[in-house]
């Protein structure tokens, strides 16, 4: 089975923070299956897991609940190497959203990335692409700080999101997660996410160089190569339906027949990357749902149509299996 790399980067970081506080090293890398040779340079690669090990063994050393938001936050655009670079050169907020979907396998394997829009606004969700290492908490609150305050940097402005969303419950420990982010976050999501408004994502980066940005896009380009990326039949079936979702999730008989496969090739590669195409529908329609709940005044019959009901009577079963809330006690809870 092929092991999933990513940058020692982060790696790096996380052992000088543990460096600054007295720990030897030897110990936390040993646990996670890393030496000091693998965090000495920036540019090296280690496995997936052993950062999704280390983050999480950080915190547990240095005794701090909210150490991933922390380490993504006080860290800056440039500090990401070359995918960081590209967005600090796209023209827009949402170019750079758009750019870091686009390259960041170069430089992350381990991570399925998604930007799509959602009318109003647009949406970045992660996730692990192996579904044994998804659940530790540190690394989605990572990534997510470290986005949101680079969306800040690129554009000068306080660009806050719409809202953050976590796969992860929210931890009993005093973390001020709306003060950090600038909104509401909310917990157990199908994706690790952050929205952004319309407006925000329109937002252009300063001191973009579109020059630099075609360089650093052809240098990309040629280290992914031909290859696909692994998480494009995810990503591109997820686009089908959200195009598709206001006349009804399309049957799967559809979507095979659009991927050029048949319906057993289909679900075995969906299932390859931890996706059912049931569940990515429901994903997909909860996503949605929550986002329109909370950050429009769309009445509910509205909102059913655009998810692809006929009626609101099924969203409403719905909503209720997904979030144990009718979508009106979730409007009223959420809403800014």
């Amino acid at each position: 089975m092929r092991v999933l790399m990513i940058e020692a980067r982060w790696a790096t970081y996380i052992a000088a923070d543990l460096r600054r506080a007295g720990h030897a090293l030897d110990g936390p890398l040993e646990e996670v299956g890393l030496s000091r040779t693998d965090v000495a340079s920036p540019d090296g690669r280690i496995s997936y897991a052993a950062y999704m090990g280390l983050i999480e063994r950080a915190a547990l050393l240095l005794g701090d609940p909210g150490y991933g938001l922390r380490l993504g936050s006080s860290h800056g655009v440039r500090d990401s190497g070359l995918v960081g670079f590209i967005a600090l050169n796209s023209a827009t907020l949402g170019d750079a959203l758009a750019n870091i979907e686009r390259y960041l396998g170069v430089t992350n394997e381990g991570i399925d990335v998604v930007f799509e829009s959602l009318g109003s606004g647009g949406a970045l969700r992660f996730r692990e692409g192996d579904a044994p290492v998804r659940g530790p908490r540190h690394h989605a609150e990572q990534a997510s700080a470290f986005l949101v305050s680079g969306a800040r940097e690129m554009t000068g402005r306080r660009a806050n999101p719409l809202c953050v969303e976590f796969r992860h419950g929210r931890p009993n420990a005093p973390i001020d997660y709306e003060g950090i982010f600038g909104c509401p976050v909310r917990f157990q999501a199908a994706w690790d996410a952050i929205v952004f408004a319309e407006e925000a994502l329109q937002l252009p980066v300063v001191g973009a160089d579109n020059r630099l940005l075609r360089v650093l896009e052809g240098a990309c380009r040629r280290i992914v190569g031909g290859r696909p990326r692994k998480d494009d039949l995810v990503h591109s079936v997820r686009e089908y339906v959200v195009k598709r979702l206001k006349n009804g999730a399309p049957p799967f008989d559809d979507v095979a027949r659009d991927f050029s496969m048949s319906t057993k090739k289909l679900e075995r590669r969906l299932a390859e990357r931890g996706a059912g195409y049931r569940e990515l529908v429901d994903a997909i329609r909860y996503d949605l749902a929550r986002h329109l709940l909370a950050n429009t005044d769309l009445r509910l019959h509205q909102i059913a149509y655009a998810l692809g009901y006929s009626e609101p009577g099924p969203l409403v079963r719905a909503f209720k299996r997904w979030a144990d809330l009718t979508p009106m006690q979730f409007r009223a809870k959420h809403r800014r």
